[in-house]
């Protein structure tokens, strides 16, 4: 018997023609540094019994370890630190897509659940990937941003006041690539029901 709130019954939309179960959900989580990625993450894998769950940085570990630095320098540093954010951030994301298209499909195709989570889930380059939710969480106020980009999930991670004014950079940028793909685009600060219920009726926009 899995947690408390896991998705029991088989529920359908259709997606480009084809059948997608929300019994074995594949939810995609997107947003700057510090905008509770991670928290939502862990709150949905616990409340909704996921089978699997991986964040983008860890996916870059790996591209980046199979390749030599001169042939992927967007990938190496943190987007926040780059000369040129957005150009680094669409980069990034593009670089890792096949990757992570290659994780929903196996994911799809063995009926097993996933969540990805992370800063390179850009709905410019994911408004289309077969998946059952698709979120990007907004930045809170600065003050509470900088509290959330200096929390627990990242311990060893320093940030300078540069670097929070980038990552705030992203969050605008990403604010409006949502609103162009439709793409749901709201802060964590609202709870984790908002996003159970999006998934439970379909409630992309």
């Amino acid at each position: 018997m899995g947690p408390a709130g896991a998705i029991r019954g088989i529920e359908i939309r259709r997606h480009a023609g084809q059948s997608v179960s929300i019994a074995k959900p594949i939810i995609l989580i997107g947003g700057t540094a510090g905008t509770g990625k991670t928290t939502l993450a862990s709150e949905l894998s616990w409340r909704l019994g996921l089978d699997h769950r991986i964040g983008t940085g860890f996916i870059r570990e790996i591209i980046k370890s199979q390749h030599r630095k001169e042939d992927c320098l967007e990938l190496h540093g943190f987007t926040f630190r780059s000369e040129q954010p957005i150009v680094n951030i669409v980069a990034q994301a593009q670089r890792l897509r096949p990757a992570i298209i290659a994780c929903i499909e196996r994911a799809r195709r063995e009926g097993t659940s996933l969540l990805v989570e992370g800063t390179h889930l850009l709905p410019s380059v994911y408004h289309d990937a077969l998946v059952d939710l698709f979120a990007v969480l907004a930045a809170p106020d600065p003050e509470e941003h900088s509290r959330r980009l200096h929390g627990p999930s990242h311990l060893h991670r320093q940030t300078t006041d540069a670097d929070f004014t980038k990552v705030r950079l992203i969050d605008q940028y990403l604010a409006s690539e949502a609103a162009r793909w439709g793409i749901r685009y709201e802060s964590y600060g609202f709870g984790v029901e908002r996003f159970i219920h999006a998934l439970h009726h379909r409630d992309f926009a």
